[in-house]
C-alpha cells in the first residue's frame, strides 16, 4: 500500500519522497506544480515507485481522477501556503483556504478512501509569542498556542479541524507541529516566501557575500531528512498514544555555529546580528527564534531520535549541494 504526499513538490514532500522511495516504497506525490527536473530525476534512481500527479488540493475532483486506481493506505499532508507579513496582507483569503479549506477537503478524501492514517503537517508557528519567551521547551500540553501570523492562525484552525473531524468520524489523523526545518531541496516556490536561515547563508556564503542576520534568531532547527523520518514514523506507527505531537532536535541551534561552519569552508565569509530589519542580508519571515520543541512524545512513543547534528547536517548538506543544482 502506498503513500500519498500532497504538496509533494515542495521542500518538505522531496524529502519525504526520498526517504519513502530509499525504502522501496510506493509514492504519490501531489500538487499544483511539478517538482524540478533535478529532484524528479534523483528520485527515480531510487528503489521505490514514484507517481507525480498535478493538481490543486482545492479540488476534490482533480484529486480523486489522480489516485483513484491508486492503492493509498497513508496520506502526508504538507501542502501550504508558508507566508510571510507582505503575503499575510496581500492574500489573506488564499492563505486561508488552502491551508485550512484545503485541510477540510483531505480531511473528507481520507475517511471516504478508509485510509489507514493521515499525518497532518502542523508548525511551530502556532505557539505565535508564548513559543518564543522562556527556557522551557515547548511542550504539546503545556504551551497554549496562540498565533499570530496568517500562516500560524490558518494552520492552527486547520489542527483543530483534524481533531474534531478525528473525533466525531473516527479517522485516524495525527497532528506533527515542524520545528525549523532546513536542508535538502530547499528551493524557492510560489508558496513558501523564505527559505531557511542557514540555507540562506551558506548561499550567500558560497557567493562571497556577507550574513546579516536577525538577533536572537537562535532556533530548533532540524535537518529535513529527519523531519521527514519523523512525519514516516507517524504514518507507519502501529498505536499513537496522543493526538499532536512536536517534531524537533530538543536542542536550540545558534546560528553562530552555523556561522563558524561556513567560515571554515569559505574563509571570506562572514556574519553578523542586528536588531535594524533594513540592514538584514537575509530574507527572515520572522525576526526572532522560537523555543526548542520538547521531543518527549517521540522518543517515548516511537523511539525516535534526530540522526543529524548540526556538524552532521553541515557536512551532509554540502555534499548534497555538491550534487545537485536546483
Amino acid at each position: 500500500m502506498g503513500y500519498l504526499v500532497t504538496g509533494g513538490s515542495g521542500f518538505l514532500g522531496l524529502n519525504l519522497a526520498e526517504q519513502l522511495l530509499s525504502a522501496g516504497k510506493d509514492v504519490l506525490l501531489y500538487d499544483i506544480a511539478p517538482p524540478p527536473d533535478a529532484a524528479v530525476t534523483a528520485l527515480k534512481r531510487l528503489p521505490g515507485r514514484l507517481t507525480i500527479a498535478l493538481g490543486d488540493i482545492l479540488s476534490p475532483a482533480q484529486l480523486d481522477t489522480a489516485t483513484n486506481d491508486r492503492p493509498i493506505a497513508h496520506l502526508i499532508h504538507a501542502a501550504a501556503i508558508t507566508a510571510g507579513p507582505e503575503r499575510d496582507l496581500a492574500a489573506p483569503r488564499r492563505i486561508a483556504e488552502v491551508n485550512l479549506l484545503g485541510t477540510i477537503d483531505l480531511l473528507e478524501f481520507a475517511r471516504h478512501r478508509k485510509l489507514k492514517r493521515m499525518v497532518y503537517v502542523g508548525t511551530g508557528s502556532v505557539y505565535g509569542g508564548p513559543g518564543l519567551a522562556g527556557d522551557a521547551l515547548l511542550e504539546e500540553d503545556v504551551e497554549l498556542p496562540l498565533p499570530v501570523s496568517m500562516y500560524g492562525i490558518t494552520k492552527y484552525a486547520a489542527e483543530r479541524a483534524c481533531l474534531r473531524y478525528r473525533e466525531l468520524s473516527g479517522l485516524d489523523v495525527v497532528v506533527a507541529r515542524l520545528a525549523m526545518v532546513f536542508g535538502r531541496w530547499e528551493y524557492h516556490t510560489s508558496v513558501r516566501d523564505s527559505l531557511s536561515l542557514p540555507v540562506q547563508m551558506y548561499r550567500l556564503a558560497a557567493r562571497g557575500e556577507p550574513a546579516i542576520l536577525p538577533d536572537g534568531a537562535f532556533s530548533d532547527w532540524i535537518y529535513a531528512p529527519d523531519a521527514a523520518r519523523a512525519l514516516i514514523a507517524l504514518a507507519d506507527a502501529k498505536h499513537l498514544e496522543h493526538t499532536v505531537y512536536n517534531i524537533g532536535t530538543g536542542a536550540p541551534s545558534p546560528l553562530s555555529a552555523w556561522g563558524e561552519k561556513l567560515r571554515a569552508s569559505f574563509g571570506a565569509f562572514t556574519y553578523g546580528f542586528t536588531s535594524d530589519p533594513d540592514r538584514l542580508t537575509v530574507n527572515a519571515i520572522a525576526l526572532k527564534g522560537r523555543k526548542p520543541f520538547a521531543p518527549r512524545r517521540l522518543i517515548e512513543g516511537l523511539g525516535f531520535r534526530p540522526r543529524y547534528s548540526l556538524d552532521a547536517a553541515y557536512d551532509d548538506y554540502a555534499e548534497w549541494t555538491r550534487a545537485h543544482a536546483l
